[in-house]
């Protein structure tokens, strides 16, 4: 049976090989075939879980700045290799996808509370010990050698 004739999978159970056989229709142009109203909201889907990567990894580099910061005698290799770590996965994202970068301030603001949450609970110190407002600039929180 030919890769194409293969019955269509529905994405919710199979979402590889029904993403397999989009893929096949496409470069066959075979456009008629194609699970349009699945195929919007997987792209849809794609585009937002890489803008969720992009927060969770903004809010690790936050939690590490703010305790690099506010417990300075504790800074240790594992923080510093962790917030290395998560500027160059974002570093690959903004690679892969240079328009993300755009949303970055709004985002770092966006999850900068519950940096500051976690933040606190990890340090053990009350959440008021931090700024309320996000006190890194983009460019502090995306530079590998910017460490408070």
């Amino acid at each position: 049976m030919d890769r194409l004739q293969v019955p269509l999978a529905d994405c919710e159970q199979d979402f590889v090989r029904w993403a397999e056989r989009q893929v096949s229709l496409l470069r066959a142009k075979q456009f008629e075939q194609l699970d349009i109203d699945h195929l919007v909201e997987g792209l849809e889907g794609m585009i937002g879980r890489d803008r969720r990567e992009l927060g969770s990894r903004l809010k690790v580099v936050m939690i590490h700045l703010l305790k690099c910061e506010f417990q300075p005698a504790l800074k240790s290799t594992s923080w510093l290799n962790t917030l290395a770590h998560q500027r160059d996965e974002i570093g690959e994202l903004l690679q892969d996808s240079p328009s993300l970068a755009q949303g970055i301030p709004a985002l770092a603001r966006r999850r900068y509370r519950q940096a500051v949450l976690a933040a606190a609970r990890e340090a053990h110190l009350p959440p008021r010990t931090f700024p309320s407002e996000l006190p890194y600039s983009e460019d502090q929180l995306l530079d590998q050698g910017f460490v408070p």
